[in-house]
């Protein structure tokens, strides 16, 4: 199933031990090392604002948990079913599209 997650740093001091904990995670091949269930379809990270999003497939909330879950004392993170997200804009650009073609 497809979530979009979104994600901010707390605070300053939180950006800091987070972006730390990042590079860490990186550097020992975070990437390589996803639980599996786990894909990520696309993601963006804004530094200059400290907050990012991501498109995963997971076989479930459990296997994001355990992907996330180091991170819970710096970012606030939310989830969204993301078939539910693209289906609600495809209808709101159809209202759109009935409204102004009227």
């Amino acid at each position: 199933m497809l979530f979009l997650i979104s994600y901010k740093f707390t605070d300053a001091n939180a950006q800091n031990k987070g972006s730390k904990m990042l590079k860490e995670w990186y550097d020992k091949r975070g990437p390589q090392n996803r639980p599996k269930g786990y894909d990520v379809k696309s993601w963006i990270f804004l530094p200059q604002h400290g907050n990012g999003y991501s498109v995963v497939d997971a076989d479930s909330l459990e296997t994001i948990w355990k992907q996330w879950s180091p991170f819970q004392l710096y970012k606030n993170i939310r989830l969204s079913n993301y078939a539910a997200i693209q289906k609600n804009n495809a209808y709101l650009t159809y209202l759109t599209f009935l409204f102004f073609n009227i």
